[in-house]
C-alpha cells in the first residue's frame, strides 16, 4: 500500500506518560529510517483514557492517521492479533509488545507494520534525547501562576515529589501489577535530598494530596495539585524543578528525564512493578538513585 511506505506507525495507548513512550520510541525509529511518524489515537479516543489524547499539546514531529490508513489497520484486526500475540508475532499488520523490557526486534519491523505496546525503555530512544527535549515542549502558554512556581523552583534547591495513589489503591488490576510506593520510601527519599542539598523546597505534585499532608513531614511543601493545573501542564512542572522524587508512574518518569539540569537528583522506586512475570530492568537509567519502595 503506497500510503504507508514511508512511514512509522504507532499505536497510542494509556496515559500522558505511556503516550510519550510511545511517541519517543516511534520518533527515535522514524529518525533513524527517515521516516515520517504517524500516531493511532483510536484507543485513546475511544476509551476516553485518564488524560485524553494529552500528547497533542505538545511541539511533536508526528501526525495523526487518516482515514484511508485506519481502514487499512483494522480496530478488529488489532484486537485478534494482539490476543494472539505470543503465537504469531506480527500478524495482520500489528506487531505487539510480549515483552517490558527492551525488544530489539520491534525496531526491525517493516514499515507497513503498526507497533502496538508500551515500550517504556530509554534503550529506544538513548541517543535522541536532545531531541526529544526540543519535541516535547508545550505548545500553548503556561498559566501565569505556573510561570511565578517555575521562576521559584529555578532559584533554589526544588525537589518534586509525585505521589500517585487514586487508581493504583481504587483499580485491582493496577494495584496487582503496580503496587503503590510507601510513606516510608518518600520520607527515606526527601531524606536522601537533604542529605545530599541541605536545605531543599519540595513541590508536591498528587492525586491524593490529604494522604501526603498526613504521612509526609518537611516545613517546605508547596502543593502543587492545589493549583488545579492540567496533567501536561504538571508534568512541565516537575520537570522544572532541579531535582525529582518519582512515583513508579510513567508520568513523573518523564517529568524527571525531561528535566535538562546538569546536576539533577533523581529518587525512583525499586521494583518498578509488584507482578512477578513483569520485567523491568530497563525501565530506570542507571544515573538515577532507587529505594525500596515499600
Amino acid at each position: 500500500m503506497d500510503d504507508i511506505k514511508y512511514a512509522v506507525y504507532v499505536r497510542l495507548l494509556g496515559g500522558l506518560g505511556n503516550q510519550l513512550f510511545q511517541y519517543a520510541m516511534g520518533r527515535a525509529l522514524a529518525d533513524a529510517r527517515q521516516a515520517e511518524l504517524v500516531l493511532d489515537p483510536r484507543f485513546i479516543l475511544r476509551k476516553g483514557c485518564i488524560s485524553g489524547l494529552a500528547i497533542d499539546e505538545f511541539a511533536i514531529r508526528a501526525r495523526y492517521l487518516t482515514d484511508t490508513e485506519a481502514a487499512y489497520f483494522k480496530e478488529p484486526v488489532w484486537k485478534l492479533s494482539r490476543a494472539l500475540r505470543r503465537q504469531i508475532n506480527p500478524w495482520l499488520g500489528y506487531y505487539h509488545e510480549t515483552v517490558h523490557s527492551f525488544d530489539a526486534a520491534a525496531l526491525a519491523q517493516s514499515l507497513d507494520v503498526m507497533l502496538s505496546g508500551f515500550w517504556q525503555s530509554e534503550r529506544y530512544f538513548a541517543n535522541h534525547g536532545p531531541q526529544l527535549r526540543t519535541d516535547l515542549v508545550l505548545k500553548r502558554q503556561m498559566p501565569s501562576a505556573a510561570v511565578k512556581l517555575a521562576t521559584q523552583m529555578a532559584s533554589s534547591h526544588s525537589v518534586a515529589m509525585h505521589v500517585r495513589r487514586g487508581d493504583y489503591l481504587t483499580n485491582p488490576k493496577a494495584l496487582i501489577k503496580h503496587g503503590v510506593t510507601s510513606a516510608h520510601y518518600y520520607q527515606t527519599a526527601l531524606q536522601l535530598m537533604i542529605e545530599k542539598l541541605g536545605d531543599v523546597d519540595l513541590y508536591v505534585f498528587s492525586d491524593d494530596p490529604d494522604w501526603v499532608r498526613t504521612n509526609i513531614q518537611y516545613h517546605k511543601i508547596i502543593f502543587v495539585s492545589d493549583f488545579g493545573f492540567s496533567a501536561e501542564q504538571d508534568l512541565w512542572l516537575i520537570s522544572t524543578c532541579q531535582h525529582q522524587i518519582i512515583a513508579n508512574s510513567s508520568f513523573s518518569w518523564w517529568g524527571a528525564y525531561l528535566n535538562d539540569y546538569d546536576s539533577k537528583i533523581i529518587v525512583a522506586p525499586q521494583p518498578w512493578f509488584d507482578a512477578k512475570h513483569m520485567e523491568q530492568q530497563d525501565i530506570i537509567p542507571a544515573d538515577w538513585n532507587t529505594l525500596a519502595k515499600i
